[in-house]
């Protein structure tokens, strides 16, 4: 006993826990990148990083990396499609403080796993999933083409890009806005889930890792309540297909051609609502991005980078 007090009587007093914090980022500011990475940090609280780490995932995972003069035009399309048009609806605090990843990675196409270029799952976005506070985008290569590319065809094929089909990212429909919103849908469903009972009307109709969605013409999947094929893998990617259509499509697009049966009238009620509580309100999401002055300011960035 004596001896049991004696130790404990020389046991140090321990010190108050405290939290590791990462050290701030750095930028190099002597490049218009640099500057650019930082003024996103300091305005959103958002690194984007493009310099590729396998193990960022998985050992089997491949990509290939961005080229460094494609990730600046891509962070200026997304800071106009995503950022400036979520902090027009929702206001600049939601934005930067509650509703956004902490990481952006970009990479030249998309991910593949499985360790070489022809094998495994390929993806050209991803969020949630894995990782929940990064947001990974792909598709740099084809845009940097696409921005650069000059003739009497390249306007219509840069907003075809951008609004209507994106060049490598699948599915395509709503182009690179949809894109990126259908990812940054996968990261709210990390954080938030998808709406409550939205799986139950289309519950015994996802095909679960299937691909048998590609041979489902658009017609039927909407017949089954899904607004494209896609979305009838599961109700993750279901909720995501549901948001790019509706930030892609006009309110008369949808009601004729999609809200045609119960089921996804019922579904784009609670996709509305949900969006609604969050303090994104979608509809007002979409008519921003369709504004003229939007489109002027897409081309105007087209035009800085044109050769």
């Amino acid at each position: 006993m004596c001896l049991l007090m004696l130790a404990a009587g020389c046991r140090k007093k321990e010190g108050a826990l405290t939290a590791e914090l990462d050290p701030a980022p750095e930028f190099d500011t002597r490049t218009p990148l640099g500057v650019k990475q930082k003024e996103m940090f300091e305005k959103y609280g958002v690194i984007f990083e493009y310099k590729w780490n396998r193990f960022a995932y998985a050992p089997n995972v491949v990509a290939n990396p961005a080229r460094v003069d494609d990730v600046l035009p891509y962070m200026e399309l997304m800071e106009e499609v995503f950022f400036h048009a979520m902090d027009s609806v929702a206001g600049p605090g939601l934005t930067a403080v509650k509703e956004t990843p902490v990481r952006v990675l970009l990479i030249g196409n998309g991910l593949n796993y499985g360790g070489a270029e022809s094998f495994g799952e390929s993806t050209a976005g991803q969020a949630g999933n894995i990782q929940p506070n990064r947001l990974t985008l792909g598709g740099l290569t084809p845009f940097g083409a696409i921005i650069r590319a000059k003739g009497p065809d390249a306007d219509a094929a840069y907003f075809s890009a951008i609004y209507d089909q994106a060049p490598t990212s699948f599915p395509g429909e709503a182009g690179l806005i949809g894109f990126i919103y259908h990812e940054y849908t996968h990261y709210l469903d990390s954080k938030h889930q998808i709406p409550a009972g939205f799986e139950k009307p289309s519950k015994v109709q996802y095909l679960r890792g299937s691909d048998q969605y590609l041979r489902i013409d658009q017609d039927v999947a909407v017949s089954r309540g899904f607004l494209i094929p896609y979305g009838m893998q599961n109700e993750h990617e279901d909720f995501a297909t549901y948001v790019q259509t509706m930030i892609w499509r006009s309110d008369l697009q949808l009601e004729t051609g999609y809200l045609t049966n119960d089921t996804t009238r019922a579904k784009h009620q609670l996709v509305t609502q949900y969006f609604n509580e969050l303090g994104i309100p979608i509809s007002a999401l979409r008519d921003y991005l369709n504004k003229p002055s939007v489109r002027a300011r897409l081309l105007a960035l087209k035009r800085k980078y044109e050769q």
